[in-house]
């Protein structure tokens, strides 16, 4: 039976996620999804539910919540639609893959994007997909330092992204193969397919993910031994975009503990532990959680 009331705000909440999706608070668009996702529960309507679920578990992964990401992909495979629809399932198995991922669970993790892509390979023709089931099995495999394995499967990415037209999407895998190539020690293919990623992410008019990006490529420049100008442009591009979007407190000290092992590459040590000092401090302030990498730099 309809209840016209739960119809009634399902719909309300709806728009408001819409209106939010792109703002990159990923905090409001979480408390947006999970909202949605909880009357369509209540409305006995599956479907729905495991939609903005996905979108959910999404959120935890970008807000760092990864066992409540966990939490939230088992619940969706709990539920009828992962059994009618094989690239949702997929999808939805690559999210819990990265919620493994990032609490260390390698082993779950790489099971996980393994069985992720042996749903798409049942899949004809969705190459979106399936460049994301290849994205998943790299970062779970490089995560668990099977850096070789993981090149294995880079080609297999590389050949799909041609077929790719969603620009985020595509930018996204070529970050995924840059990483890879930085962490293969191919330094000269790590900042061509960066170059790739980025000539495709500042086209879609996300500053917070231009932001992410920006960071996550000086940090895989400089666990690769590299901290140039190529380096510490990055690191100036993200600190742009976050004082254009104003960042989370844990994205900012983030932000602070690259500059600051920048700075410890190139000799300037003072400037690294006084700008630490104050990320800390700033941190510690605006309720971030405690980083312990970013206070072991600090301590050397």
């Amino acid at each position: 039976m309809s209840n016209p009331s739960l119809e009634a705000r399902a719909a309300k909440a709806e728009a408001r996620l819409r209106q939010i999706r792109n703002s990159g608070d990923q905090q409001q668009v979480l408390e947006a999804a999970r909202e949605c996702a909880n009357l369509y529960a209540a409305m006995g309507d599956p479907g729905k539910e495991s939609e903005f679920r996905y979108e959910l578990g999404k959120c935890q992964i970008l807000t760092g919540a990864y066992a409540a990401a966990l939490e939230s992909a088992e619940t969706i495979l709990d539920l009828p639609k992962v059994q009618s629809d094989p690239v949702f399932k997929a999808q939805v198995l690559i999210l819990c893959a990265a919620a493994l991922r990032n609490q260390s669970h390698h082993e779950r993790a790489v099971a996980t994007a393994r069985e992720a892509l042996a749903v798409m390979e049942e899949v004809e023709d969705r190459y979106d997909a399936r460049a994301e089931a290849y994205q998943g099995i790299i970062a779970c495999l490089v995560e668990a330092e099977n850096i070789d394995e993981a090149w294995d499967v880079h080609n297999r990415l590389s050949t799909t992204l041609r077929h790719v037209d969603d620009t985020k999407l595509a930018g996204q895998g070529f970050w995924t193969l840059g990483n890879l190539a930085f962490a293969k020690g191919h330094l000269a293919e790590g900042f061509e397919y960066h170059g790739r990623a980025a000539d495709r992410l500042q086209k879609i008019n996300d500053i917070h993910l231009w932001a992410r990006f920006n960071n996550a490529s000086a940090d895989v420049q400089l666990q690769a031994g590299v901290a140039n100008q190529q380096t510490d442009d990055c690191i100036a591009r993200a600190q742009l975009a976050y004082d254009i979007i104003g960042g989370t407190a844990v994205e900012l000290l983030g932000l602070a503990g690259t500059r600051a092992r920048w700075y410890f590459a190139n000799g300037r040590l003072e400037e690294a532990s006084n700008l630490l000092e104050k990320a800390l401090a700033d941190a510690y302030n605006g309720g971030a959680p405690e980083d312990a990498s970013v206070h072991r730099l600090w301590s050397q």
